[in-house]
């Protein structure tokens, strides 16, 4: 039994898709999860994963091609469709070699009464013009009169240098050639016009990321009911003990850095406030079993929000491995269509930037994204009332009004806080 496998929905908006690239032939061995195609969405190229096992019967659509969402690319069955494929194409290559021959014999027989016809007619037929000087068949001067063709100009190759009907066809011939060679000469400006044309939609294929953008962003904007939360971190005990990691690991070559450690911070909390892990989807709340943390990464063209499948239990050196080989990946275009479409909780981090604060908009179906700004050096007001500099980050809680509230955004908050000001909670 066949199935079809149909173009994915790799993201909240997406509408079509380009095959860049098929990773299987026809008739290679498919396993489910296995990757079969790389896919081109708005936003990233993603390995499509197959979801039926069996043979690649059949590529259904070429690479570079456009396919809308859920339209056939492939089918993968037993193998009995290539089978019974390969018996109709022998049939039809012997129906066609059949016909073929049929057609030469034809026109073997077409040729041999065409000559016997012009010599019975130059025997019988007597002009008395000056054509008569001119040795030609009948059938050639009609040839000639018919396409403008002066036999004056005309050198015969049949008996006695008689004109043939040959000679009128290749001349013929040869002036199809000449307007066809002038038709390509004028196709070249038309290369041109369309080179230009390319060029254009090059730069439009270049702005696919930034629209897909602001249709996800205006429309989370529009249907979902943000609000916001923000509150101050003392990152100086985190920084403290990261630093005595990395001395740790450096012979492994492996660097925590403040981003690994906001993460694991946020799993821990996820684990205990699950509802910020859940989905809105059609009026229902829908909680996801996986934490899968989505991390967003500043592309060329715009941003993208590939996540860390299944971290539930990852530690925070695991994390800083993983966070490192997906961004590699995802500016290799090595993705898989899980990194691409199962986030279920998002963080933006703009402090590489210098920025101090922001407000994040939510990634649907997701309940929450946090955004994270710059560690900065600030004067602060320690609880025995002295003035000390201490490492202060900003953190904004974008939230979802329709499945949590005020509150418990607030706790979720003041957890992720507490962690990061006690970062011994996140090695132990």
């Amino acid at each position: 039994m066949s199935e079809e496998l149909n173009m994915p929905q790799m993201g909240y908006d997406m509408k079509e898709g380009v095959v860049i690239k098929w990773l299987k032939e026809e008739g290679s061995e498919v396993k489910i999860g296995e990757p079969v195609a790389e896919i081109e969405t708005d936003k990233a190229v993603v390995e499509f994963e197959s979801y039926a096992e069996g043979i690649l019967e059949k590529i259904l659509v070429e690479e570079g091609s456009k396919v809308n969402v859920g339209e056939p690319i492939a089918i993968v069955g037993d193998g009995t469709n290539i089978m019974e494929e390969e018996e109709v194409q022998e049939e039809v290559q012997e129906e066609v070699q059949e016909e073929v021959q049929e057609e030469v014999q034809e026109e073997v027989q077409e040729e041999v009464q065409e000559e016997v016809q012009e010599e019975v007619q130059e025997e019988v037929q007597e002009e008395v013009s000056i054509d008569q000087k001119i040795k030609a068949s009948p059938l050639a001067k009609t040839l000639a009169n018919d396409n403008n063709i002066d036999l004056n100009n005309v050198i015969g190759t049949g008996p006695g240098g008689r004109i043939v009907k040959s000679d009128i066809l290749q001349l013929i011939d040869n002036v199809e050639t000449t307007e066809k060679v002038k038709i390509n000469f004028k196709s070249e400006t038309n290369d041109v016009e369309s080179q230009i044309q390319d060029i254009d939609s090059t730069v439009k294929e270049e702005n696919k990321m930034r629209a897909q953008i602001a249709r996800v962003t205006q429309r989370s904007k529009q249907e979902v009911p943000h609000y916001y939360l923000s509150t101050d971190i003392n990152m100086d005990k985190a920084l403290e003990i990261r630093s005595q990691i990395n001395s740790k690991l450096a012979y492994q070559n492996i660097k925590i850095s403040i981003n690994d450690m906001i993460m694991k911070s946020v799993i821990d909390t996820l684990k205990k406030f699950p509802i910020f892990n859940s989905r809105y989807e059609n009026g229902t709340v829908n909680m996801n079993e996986e934490i899968n943390v989505s991390i967003a990464i500043a592309m060329e063209d715009g941003l993208i929000m590939p996540s860390i499948i299944n971290c539930n239990d990852l530690d925070i050196k695991q994390l800083s491995i993983s966070s490192k080989d997906l961004v590699d990946r995802t500016k290799n275009g090595k993705l898989t269509s899980a990194e691409y479409t199962k986030g279920t909780f998002s963080i933006s981090n703009l402090g590489m930037f210098d920025v101090n604060s922001f407000l994040a908009i939510i990634l649907p179906p997701q309940t929450a994204m946090l955004a994270v700004g710059s560690v900065k050096k600030i004067p602060i007001v320690s609880p025995e009332e002295n003035i000390m500099i201490s490492n202060i980050m900003n953190a904004s809680l974008s939230a979802d009004h329709r499945v949590t509230d005020g509150a418990g955004g607030a706790k979720f908050l003041a957890e992720i806080k507490n962690n990061l000001e006690n970062p011994v909670n996140l090695i132990i």
